[in-house]
């Protein structure tokens, strides 16, 4: 069976939250075909990466890009892959991923670094959502001389693996150099997207579980955390309300 090499998470220009971000669509597509990858995603924060011209110009390039979104199930994220323009709100709940699966089985989701220690990620949240979820990304934002018990991906891993889902190797690449630094490897029948979400689902993906150098990976912390500057505030201040109000 051929194999695939895809990159199922990632970020360019016309993001509405991470508004910083310098590289658009067609350039982070000639990234991809730079380093070898057969499918991209693009996966703006709120809103749906629906582009018909960049979706010609990668099949020119003999690349598959599918259409993604890192929606929000009460603030918390979750990437949404093969999804239109108006198949969900940028602010979701898990009620309506449902109705969407049940909608459009061809659409498929992921937990994106979900046992991270930043308040966007979805951690316990995931309790009870499990029939929500058909893959779990494993992200590139670590050090391997950070003792194990502190990463947060062998935690997504262990719960992967007691949920029957996929893990997946993604980069949440925010800038061209990191496209493709922790793509993964699906086997499919041919390279389309139903081809190779078969295949996800099916767990014929495979990885080298990579990380960050100190530098890159302190650099690419801080982009997360300051690229939402009113989220982190609007959420410090709803959580200074509560406290007030049982007070």
């Amino acid at each position: 069976m051929p194999s695939y090499r895809v990159e199922l998470h990632s970020h360019c220009q016309g993001d509405p939250v991470d508004a910083y971000l310098r590289h658009d669509i067609f350039e982070h597509i000639d990234q991809a075909k730079k380093v070898g990858l057969d499918a991209i995603a693009v996966t703006w924060h709120r809103k749906a990466c629906v582009h018909p011209e960049a979706v010609a110009y990668a099949r020119e390039r003999n690349i598959l890009l599918i259409p993604g979104m890192e929606a929000e199930i009460d603030r918390r994220h979750v990437v949404v892959l093969n999804v239109t323009e108006n198949d969900l709100p940028a602010a979701t709940t898990w009620d309506e991923i449902r109705a969407l699966r049940r909608r459009k089985p061809e659409v498929l989701i992921m937990a994106p670094h979900p046992f991270y220690p930043h308040p966007t990620c979805l951690g316990k949240r995931l309790l009870g959502n499990e029939d929500c979820i058909d893959a779990v990304e494993w992200c590139i934002l670590h050090l391997n001389w950070i003792p194990s018990r502190l990463n947060p991906n062998l935690h997504a891993a262990r719960w992967a693996h007691a949920h029957g889902k996929t893990l997946v190797a993604c980069s949440d690449a925010h800038t061209l150099e990191a496209i493709g630094k922790n793509a993964s490897t699906v086997e499919a029948d041919e390279l389309t997207t139903e081809s190779l979400f078969r295949g996800i689902r099916a767990g014929r993906v495979s990885f080298h579980r990579r990380s960050l150098e100190l530098i890159p990976f302190l650099r690419q912390t801080t982009k997360v955390v300051i690229s939402q500057p009113r989220f982190l505030s609007s959420l410090a201040f709803e959580k200074w309300e509560s406290r007030r109000s049982r007070s």
